[in-house]
């Protein structure tokens, strides 16, 4: 009875303890957004300006700095007609919450620092009724197809007075973009909006048509300017969107189209006559004329005939005009195959398709199709689910820190993610080849697919090129199509030889655009960084991974004593390489700052606030018979930096306590002797004698510091 006593008084302990932490960093975006209001406005330099003196000379000339009126949404219309001066700025904020104390330092300072910017919107969240902020509206950079769906704008903007009165004869065309009707000014019909929030819209689109900025852009900049910061706090009954939120709707052509659906294939002719008969039944379009290119890189004798059969007796109805089953003995390429798509095909447009897709309703090709027609658009691409299930497997790529991710894949589609993230139509970075649409010309004009990436990152790669052409690339969450790719894929990991080629081609890619290292327009800075982490959620832990202490190593040189080796202690590892790769992308160098390791650890079925974890690497080498394997008993300890992950309860919800699962761990480049590690984790369990310790396959490379 005693002994159950002290572990009942050692479990309260460290629950507690737990808690308080937990509590600590669950608050951090609070804290954070709190501090950064106290901060000093940043202030601008201007820059500077030449114009043409009286001799023909250019002159320097400084702008004035502008003043700034805030306005609110319900009388917009009354400074709409009035003559101003064209050094003011107007900040057009809703009556549902309140500005920051200095927002509109911040919005002026905008427009110093940015003269060719005449409209700027910023970030915004909600005050909860306790006075704590919370749920964050982290928005995209300019995205005109996302803002003609949704008002993602919400609760305020600014632009130049100039430019406000410049665009009131845009006025019919805004409502009518918008799909109102107007009968006058200020007053327009559209169901559901308040009319004053409605008004603040119009103007808006007003505004954004004035600067042309549902026009393809000329380079990478965006005619329209985002703030990322926090500049208003929402009141909590009012709906982020206004009333015009993400859904689903209903668009029209353009003009007929002809396009060419191109599909690469090989030894699964069952799989692809389901694609194909599933394209066949929901393609009934009077106004789409389609072709399809079946490329074959090396089917056996009696698939090839198969493949043969159902190209030949696959009904012509519903759009579809040919079927060209290409045979070509070749290794596979995907790049390469479906470029030879191309010039196998005439359509205006290309839709390349995976073959394990399943074309779920009437009407997805007319969707996608009305989008890749806008001269803007570049590629356009759809939600993926998993057969038989509600989970996502895309929803659109987003380009974090490392690289390109799939964000919400394997979340569940039956409700909203961030602010309607997985509903309507969505400018982003990039979208899957599994079900790809672009224009034949527009898909000339960024090179194709680039044929050194052969199997992965090379529809990513197609996309960042239309992207830096000018062209926004679009991901149609208002449909969905089922992807066949199995659940369990993505054990590439556990095969060497494919984890160096995808290394290789990621770093391919990443140095064909290295300027897109750790950034995207259209996904914050502010959200979560980590490809690994499938929520989209603000981030985590606001403590910037350079302030991280490099942690201290505790040599234990006959092993961890005590220790059972067990599975029950999961250890997933998600980034382990040197801080300048994690920092600055694969194209730094000389920096030398050491290295990082960052991911999660959870032991199965216990009470996770009653262990402390301990990152442990143990140097391996290749025995001369070629296995791998520890050099000897020794192990490096050390005390990881404590990493809040709600991701893994969300994922882990029959789990107990395990909230702060994550790891991140800061090595000095001096504190290891030169070698390959492996990583793996201890858990001590402090309210019993148990030590649990794992190793994982992951392996960090140290170089030597002399060198």
């Amino acid at each position: 009875m005693l002994k159950g006593l002290v572990k009942s008084g050692l479990v309260k302990k460290s629950t507690t303890k737990y808690n308080k932490v937990l509590a600590g960093k669950s608050s951090a975006y609070d804290k954070w957004q709190h501090a950064r209001e106290k901060e000093p406005v940043v202030m601008a330099t201007a820059p500077v300006m030449y114009e043409q003196g009286e001799n023909g000379e250019m002159v320097p000339h400084k702008l004035p700095d502008p003043t700034v009126k805030v306005i609110p949404y319900g009388k917009v219309w009354e400074v709409q007609d009035n003559e101003g001066d064209d050094n003011v700025v107007y900040l057009f904020v809703s009556p549902k919450g309140k500005l920051i104390k200095k927002a509109a330092e911040v919005v002026r300072q905008y427009f110093i620092a940015h003269p060719e910017h005449n409209v700027v919107y910023g970030d915004e969240d909600e005050a909860s009724t306790n006075g704590k902020y919370i749920h964050p509206y982290f928005k995209p950079d300019w995205s005109p197809d996302s803002y003609l769906n949704a008002f993602y704008i919400g609760s305020f903007f600014a632009c130049r007075a100039k430019t406000m009165h410049a665009s009131s004869k845009e006025y019919d065309n805004a409502v009518k973009m918008l799909g109102g009707t107007a009968n006058k000014r200020g007053s327009v019909e559209q169901a559901g909006l308040e009319a004053s929030l409605l008004s603040a819209d119009v103007l808006f689109c007003m505004l954004a048509i004035h600067e042309h900025a549902f026009a393809k852009r000329t380079g990478l900049e965006f005619p329209i300017g985002h703030i990322k910061q926090i500049l208003f706090h929402r009141s909590p009954e009012q709906d982020v969107f206004y009333g015009r939120s993400f859904h689903s709707s209903r668009h029209m052509l353009l003009a007929p189209a002809t396009v060419s659906i191109i599909i690469p294939s090989k030894d699964h002719p069952e799989v692809l006559q389901q694609c194909l008969n599933s394209i066949i039944e929901t393609t009934g379009d009077d106004n789409i004329k389609y072709d399809i290119v079946i490329i074959d890189n090396g089917s056996n004798a009696a698939n090839r005939v198969k493949y043969g059969v159902y190209a030949s007796r696959a009904p012509r109805k519903n759009g579809l005009v040919k079927i060209n089953y290409i045979y070509k003995l070749q290794d596979f390429n995907f790049s390469v195959m479906c470029n030879q798509g191309v010039k196998n095909s005439t359509g205006e447009y290309l839709l390349f398709m995976n073959d394990d897709i399943e074309c779920a309703k009437e009407g997805w090709l007319r969707e996608m199709l009305s989008q890749a027609q806008l001269r803007h658009v570049g590629a356009v691409g759809a939600k993926l689910i998993y057969p038989d299930t509600d989970l996502i497997q895309h929803a659109g790529i987003a380009n974090v820190r490392r690289g390109p991710v799939h964000k919400l894949q394997k979340m569940h589609d039956n409700k909203s993610h961030y602010f309607g993230y997985n509903r309507g139509i969505h400018n982003m970075i990039g979208a899957t080849a599994a079900c790809l649409l672009v224009s034949r010309k527009k898909f000339l004009d960024a090179g194709g697919f680039p044929e050194d990436l052969a199997v992965a990152f090379n529809d990513v790669d197609l996309c960042y090129s239309i992207h830096e052409k000018g062209y926004y690339n679009v991901c149609c969450n208002h449909i969905y199509l089922y992807h066949h790719e199995s659940l369990t894929r993505g054990l590439d990991n556990l095969d060497p030889k494919k984890m160096e080629r995808l290394a290789v081609e990621g770093d391919t890619l990443m140095t064909r655009h290295s300027h897109l290292y750790n950034w995207d327009p259209f996904y914050s800075p502010h959200l979560t960084e980590d490809e690994t982490i499938s929520a989209i959620i603000p981030r985590e832990d606001y403590t910037p991974v350079e302030k991280l202490p490099y942690a201290t190593a505790t040599i234990h040189e006959k092993g961890i004593r005590g220790a059972r080796e067990d599975q029950c202690l999961r250890v997933g590892c998600e980034y382990n390489g040197t801080m300048d790769n994690w920092l600055y992308g694969v194209t730094a160098k000389g920096h030398d700052e050491g290295y990082f390791l960052k991911g999660y650890s959870f032991v199965i079925g216990s009470d996770n606030a009653c262990f402390e974890k301990k990152l442990v690497l143990r140097q391996i080498q290749k025995s001369p018979d070629g296995s791998v394997g520890p050099t000897g008993p020794k192990v490096y300890s050390f005390v990881p930096y404590v990493w809040y992950r709600p991701d893994i309860r969300v994922r882990l919800s029959d789990q107990v306590n395990v909230d702060l699962t994550g790891y991140k761990l800061r090595i000095d480049k001096n504190t290891l002797p030169p070698g390959y590690y492996q990583i793996g984790m201890l858990a001590i369990d402090k309210t019993s004698r148990l030590k649990l310790i794992n190793w994982v396959p992951n392996v960090i490379k140290i170089k030597d510091a002399r060198k």
